[in-house]
């Protein structure tokens, strides 16, 4: 069991997405033969990130790519074990470990923002530069007024892809050690709740404006993952078809006012769970 690990410690030193989905889905399998082995067998994950840090992150380039290796994938799984091992239902481990990967996001930028956003701004303006091509009659100051807003976006971009790589994590975590608990009849914990009103404040201050952004959005993914799960469980009530719905939902999220709408009612819907911690969930 420790090979797979350890596979997917070197992977996450290149793709810290696909690595943290195939870790997820991994101690999910592991779970369902025994619920502790994943925390015996994780510790294999970082004994590649952490050799290579030691001895080849002497750039700071380097040093980015094997942290996010240890802290942006490994640490986000063994949190997610850890909560489940304390008690937590899946929900609330999954929100502990979102509230990870934005702590540790929020950090990276700090620490080698200075490096990393001028290779955001050089890769943004080399798919800009694509876009000028394929299309030669695109409005030129729609595509300076996006850059420069999406330009200021890269650490929340960098969280909400991490994210999105752990939910699909989750959900097969959930599927491999047969976890039945679908998102729509049990809410993510109201205490995250408190975590995005606690952010507002900052957008009253010029200074702290752009991490204000930087932190919201990320802290969004919940609220609108919940979202999305209510809208879906209200469309299966009324229409059958599995085609149907999806037809729908991919309406519905072809619109950027949706997303909004979407986040607020998992906002909303997240308020009916209890702000203490449950007992957590037994694969069967």
């Amino acid at each position: 069991m420790f090979l797979i690990p350890l596979l997917l410690g070197a992977l996450a030193t290149i793709l810290p997405p696909l690595a943290l989905t195939a870790l997820m889905a991994h101690n999910g399998h592991a779970a369902r033969l025994h619920p502790q082995l994943p925390l015996k067998t994780i510790s294999w994950f970082f004994l590649i990130p952490l050799v290579s840090l030691l001895f080849f992150g002497s750039d700071a380039l380097s040093q980015v790519h094997l942290t996010d290796a240890v802290l942006g994938t490994g640490a986000i799984a063994l949190i997610y074990l850890l909560a489940l091992k304390a008690g937590a239902r899946s929900n609330t481990a999954f929100t502990w470990a979102t509230l990870g990967i934005i702590v540790y996001g929020l950090l990276r930028a700090y620490a080698w923002g200075s490096h990393l956003e001028p290779l955001h701004t050089e890769a943004l303006n080399s798919a800009f530069e694509q876009m000028r091509q394929i299309q030669q009659n695109i409005d030129e100051s729609l595509i300076q007024t996006t850059l420069a807003a999406v330009n200021k976006l890269w650490p929340a971009q960098w969280m909400i892809t991490q994210i999105l790589a752990l939910f699909v994590g989750f959900i097969l975590f959930k599927s491999f050690s047969r976890i039945d608990e679908p998102l729509s009849t049990r809410a993510f914990p109201a205490f995250y709740n408190l975590f995005i009103l606690a952010v507002l404040p900052l957008y009253f201050i010029p200074s702290l404006r752009l991490y204000f952004f930087n932190a919201l959005l990320p802290l969004c993914m919940i609220p609108f993952i919940q979202g999305v799960a209510v809208a879906n469980q209200k469309i299966a009530s009324i229409f059958r078809s599995k085609v149907v719905r999806v037809v729908i939902m991919i309406l519905l999220l072809l619109n950027y006012i949706t997303y909004i709408l979407l986040t607020l009612i998992g906002f909303a819907y997240m308020w009916k769970s209890p702000l203490i911690l449950q007992q957590g969930d037994t694969p069967q």
